[in-house]
């Protein structure tokens, strides 16, 4: 036999909406949490091209046939659909057939390094 329904059945409204705020205070944490771990693995995949940049700067400026005059030197790479601005800074070490290339790697319009790299290069 089947029961009749009876008043008691069932939520009420009021039972509804506390379900639901309680819900709701619990995804708000969960999305900054999901929204802060957006933004940190975009900045990391913005240093890992930054790295690709000061790799690819140091390269150029280790292989060149004639080695850089000592100072500073600066380019700019675009790399992923931005534009990355490298600054070099050459100097020779005293004594020592070798000289330093240290640089740094920010996005163009950014005075934030991202990424900093240093190189030697034999000189004669």
């Amino acid at each position: 036999m089947l029961k009749a329904a009876s008043a008691q059945d069932g939520f009420s409204l009021l039972e509804l909406l506390v379900a639901i705020a309680i819900l709701s205070l619990a995804v708000i944490p969960m999305m900054a949490t999901q929204s802060t771990a957006i933004r940190s693995s975009s900045h990391l995949n913005e240093k890992e091209i930054a790295r690709f940049v000061a790799e690819n700067a140091l390269t150029e400026l280790s292989i060149s046939e004639i080695p850089p005059e000592p100072g500073m030197r600066q380019g700019t790479e675009n790399q992923a659909g931005f534009d990355y601005t490298w600054q070099a800074v050459i100097s020779r070490i005293p004594n020592q057939p070798l000289m330093t290339i240290m640089l740094s790697v920010n996005r163009e319009g950014s005075t934030d390094t991202l990424y900093r790299l240093n190189g030697f290069r034999k000189v004669k």
